[in-house]
């Protein structure tokens, strides 16, 4: 049963890092192609899709190799550094979009804000996640191939509590708080209809509530994947060592890094301008492909024909 258990999450966990790449490279390449696409929002989902990137192709592989060798010769500190910095870079970008939301909405003349300048807020968002995560690779060691907690440095509930915090809590709190005054600010405040200035205003808003709408259920999705890997290192923290089912604790962490599969596509179907301009890609790629079948047609037809000319003059000769 646990051979099957493991072939079934080694197979989930493929499809998921293809998606992963498949979406976040898309991702990047539509906003790199695409000058109209380019704002906050859009550079914040580029840095997020860097760190899903970095989560298919360094955690996805490891996930499904440990499903069969449980003894695997790997860098602890690389290797889980890069892993917590990734998920540290994605809230805080979360985090960034959603102050940015709360200062378009509630105070929208205030756009000189340096964190709302991608070149700026970029650097500070990557630095930040390095630092606040530089605990990791010195509590972290390899005894016998398998990666451990070194308690000499933080216990197990301490490291934890702190991760859970930092990468969790704290920016899910802020950003709750703030996207609640946002939809309040948009939402329900009523304005008169007979007012020519307000019904102006309410035209405007539309694209910030779909904005909204859209930052929102990616907050909910990430907080939906990461929540139950958080309550399981918890728990086994608390009780030194919960009994959990495999193919429970499996999903945890599958559920975990499928969360960097779902976001590029997310955001593409659910924002307006991205949603658009992969929609134009895939009709170029159908037209070109069309294109190219005609034209192989028409060569084809071209070369039958003279191909039967020749062979009529042949006969007369």
């Amino acid at each position: 049963m646990t051979g099957i258990t493991e072939v079934s999450f080694s197979i989930v966990y493929a499809i998921t890092m293809i998606v992963a790449l498949a979406g976040n490279t898309l991702l990047i390449y539509i906003v790199w192609k695409k000058p109209g696409t380019r704002n906050l929002t859009s550079f914040m989902f580029v840095n997020m899709a860097v760190a899903d990137l970095l989560v298919a192709v360094l955690q996805m592989p490891i996930s499904i190799a440990i499903f069969y060798f449980h003894h695997i010769q790997i860098p602890c500190e690389f290797f889980y550094y890069s892993a917590f910095v990734s998920t540290t870079a994605s809230i805080f970008c979360l985090a960034v979009m959603a102050f940015d939301r709360y200062f378009a909405v509630v105070h929208p003349f205030r756009s000189s804000i340096w964190f709302r300048k991608p070149k700026i807020i970029t650097p500070v968002l990557w630095i930040s996640s390095m630092v606040l995560m530089s605990i990791v690779p010195v509590s972290y060691k390899p005894v016998n191939g398998v990666c451990f907690l070194n308690d000499t440095v933080l216990s197990h509930l301490a490291f934890w509590s702190f991760i859970l915090v930092i990468d969790y809590l704290l920016p899910l709190a802020i950003i709750s708080s703030l996207y609640i005054i946002v939809a309040g600010k948009l939402w329900l405040h009523e304005m008169p209809a007979d007012d020519e200035v307000p019904v102006h205003q309410r035209q405007q808003e539309i694209p910030k509530k779909k904005v909204i709408r859209m930052l929102i259920i990616v907050v909910v999705v990430f907080a939906v994947c990461w929540l139950p890997v958080h309550v399981y290192q918890m728990d086994k923290s608390v009780k030194r060592g919960a009994l959990w089912p495999p193919s429970l604790i499996y999903f945890c962490y599958w559920l975990s890094q499928a969360n960097s599969a779902i976001n590029p596509w997310l955001y593409i179907g659910l924002n307006g301008k991205m949603k658009a301009a992969f929609t134009k890609m895939i009709r170029c790629c159908r037209g070109g492909n069309l294109r190219q079948q005609r034209s192989s047609v028409g060569t084809n037809t071209r070369s039958k024909a003279t191909f039967t000319k020749r062979s009529l003059l042949d006969t007369k000769m």
